[in-house]
């Protein structure tokens, strides 16, 4: 493919150019970065914000054969003003670069995201921040000249310029995050998968085996032939014995076979007692699977729970007075309200059980929140705020008390809560027509917490059963300055209520 197709490719938004563009020119230009700085963490960032301004500016570029030079004049000025903020400054051409040297260091790409994500990334930073960064990065331009252009302090460019930056930072880290957390959750699942495939056929064979003892036990209940020899036994009398003795010793015989028929009988009747009783039992043994016995001391160690909880909302508002025009010279009443709707979390947890009464439980959930803020006064004024966090559950359990199907059960354990969208929407309106209208993307911290809860389970099988776990939680303070139910009321009551899978 010649440069001049692979740029018209690459102004398209070709995802197939992007990636080769940068898949061959990425080692050339790390070795621009390293002949003017030496860290490597340092020299990652810097390519990846050169890629960055190479993708989205790419359209401001006119002579297609000069794309390799164009390139690497961005990797120099970004190495070049790093080294300026660090107050040492060397320069080395491009023409003392040769072609074949190779990079000092190299380091994986595969992590790098991908070209429709990094526009997202750079398209979602708030809008002062986005043209700072525009004019500084992509223009070139000095703080002075941004200023000037945007009618604010140098200053003032800078500390946006940095802002941003550590924006795309935080974000390009927890992409990286996700990721990471999608290839562990495939990881634990799939063992789960090959767990209960093997405890399948485990199952199976024991089965099989069970059922060939019970065949040989049954085999070895059967007496032994000993009747047959006491039948056979007859005492013979005396060759001179007279008639009296023969009759006695007739009479003797008939009682002897009496007795020995009774006692064939008597063994008959006990070895079909003992029969009778052994099939009684296997009756008994196979249908207590569904008994409240077999329920409550089943040796299952791993679950599965899928759950739904909410919250409480909160509504705050109160009264104030602003000052009026001049003209008038009297104050306005303005009315501000806060609505925060109830959270709403689902989660996907597993848990196993160390032995009878501890286990230890993570997953995954996934929580939305809402809050709506008015202003009403001569004009009237929304902003609804959304924000969806991924958060990682670490938790303890300890059985308490377990009668038939029901099983009580404590738990407490710490959770973070990784935020993935953020938005606000602002609408501003007077006398019923819309004045302005505008969305922006937030950005909020990471998010720590604490809970104790406190749970009842009912078992409908020996295998699936449902629960409730009213819970208390405690939200820590991040640093975050975004008004949300957490910060509004870091220390509230949830009540998950869901469906567990055991094995």
């Amino acid at each position: 493919m010649n440069q001049n197709k692979l740029v018209e490719l690459c102004k398209k938004g070709d995802k197939q150019a992007l990636s080769w563009l940068y898949q061959t020119y990425a080692d050339k230009m790390t070795k621009i970065c390293f002949h003017y700085v030496s860290d490597r963490q340092i020299v990652q960032d810097l390519l990846h914000d050169g890629f960055i301004i190479i993708f989205t500016s790419i359209n401001s570029l006119h002579s297609p054969e000069k794309l390799e030079h164009w390139m690497g004049t961005i990797m120099k000025n970004i190495s070049l003003r790093y080294l300026k903020q660090c107050s040492s400054t060397s320069t080395i051409s491009l023409e003392e670069i040769g072609e074949d040297e190779a990079p000092i260091d190299t380091f994986p790409s595969n992590d790098f995201p991908s070209y429709k994500t990094m526009l997202k990334m750079i398209e979602s930073l708030p809008e002062g921040y986005n043209k700072v960064f525009k004019l500084a990065v992509l223009e070139g331009l000095s703080h002075k000249e941004i200023g000037l252009l945007l009618n604010i302090a140098p200053h003032s460019s800078s500390s946006q310029l940095s802002r941003a930056k550590d924006i795309l930072r935080k974000l390009i880290s927890q992409y990286r995050i996700m990721i990471g957390l999608f290839i562990l959750l495939s990881i634990i699942f799939i063992q789960i998968w090959l767990y209960t495939s093997k405890k399948t056929i485990t199952t199976e064979q024991s089965i099989a085996t069970t059922q060939k003892e019970k065949e040989q036990k049954a085999e070895s209940i059967l007496p032994k032939d000993s009747i047959k020899t006491i039948l056979n036994y007859a005492p013979t009398p005396p060759r001179y014995a007279d008639s009296e003795s023969i009759r006695k010793i007739s009479k003797q015989e008939v009682i002897l076979q009496d007795s020995v028929a009774e006692e064939k009988d008597s063994i008959k009747l006990s070895n079909h007692q003992l029969t009778e009783n052994q099939n009684t039992k296997e009756r008994k043994d196979f249908y207590s699977i569904y008994t409240p016995k077999q329920l409550s001391n089943n040796k299952r160690i791993w679950s599965l729970a899928l759950s739904y909880s909410g919250g409480e909302k909160q509504i705050n508002s109160h009264k104030s007075r602003i000052p009026g025009d001049i003209s008038s010279g009297h104050s306005k009443e303005v009315l501000k309200k806060s609505y925060h709707h109830i959270p709403i979390t689902l989660s996907l947890s597993l848990r196993k059980k160390i032995n009878e009464y501890w286990g230890i439980e993570t997953g995954i959930q996934y929580t939305y929140l809402r809050s709506d803020f008015t202003v009403i006064g001569d004009s009237y004024s929304e902003n609804i705020q959304k924000i969806s966090y991924v958060g990682i559950p670490i938790k303890g359990s300890f059985n308490v008390w377990k009668q038939r199907r029901f099983s009580m059960y404590t738990s407490a354990g710490m959770t973070l809560d990784i935020p993935v969208k953020a938005t606000s929407e602002e609408l501003t309106s007077e006398n019923g027509q819309i004045i302005s209208q505008k969305k922006s993307s937030l950005y909020p911290h990471l998010q720590w917490s604490a809970d104790f809860g406190i749970g009842i389970q009912y078992h409908i099988t020996p295998s699936i059963g449902i629960y409730a776990e009213p819970n208390l939680r405690y939200y820590f303070n991040n640093g975050n300055k975004l008004n949300t139910i957490r910060t509004a009321k870091p220390f509230n009551m949830t009540l998950p209520i869901g469906i567990r899978l055991s094995w």
